[in-house]
């Protein structure tokens, strides 16, 4: 029998192939994470410093990365 583990970290495998191949518009941290190839921990990272993507946050619990938001920062850090 495959233990949870496994099973978590073949999930997050197929979250991250679907969300590149087709991203939402307004992307949770987790699908934004998949998206870019880091860690959810890494855009948490990022936000406290100040940094990483422009985000909203529509409420206090909720965290969310416009698509167009995230690519425009892709495309800053890849012109320096």
């Amino acid at each position: 029998m495959t233990d949870l583990s496994t099973l978590e970290s073949k999930l997050d495998e197929i979250m991250e192939i679907v969300v590149r191949a087709n991203p939402p518009e307004l992307m949770t941290t987790q699908e934004c994470a998949a998206y870019l190839k880091c860690s959810a921990e890494r855009l948490y990272q990022m936000r406290k410093e100040g940094g990483g993507p422009r985000f909203c946050q529509p409420t206090d619990r909720w965290v969310r990365y416009r698509r167009a938001d995230v690519d425009a920062w892709v495309q800053g850090k890849t012109e320096m």
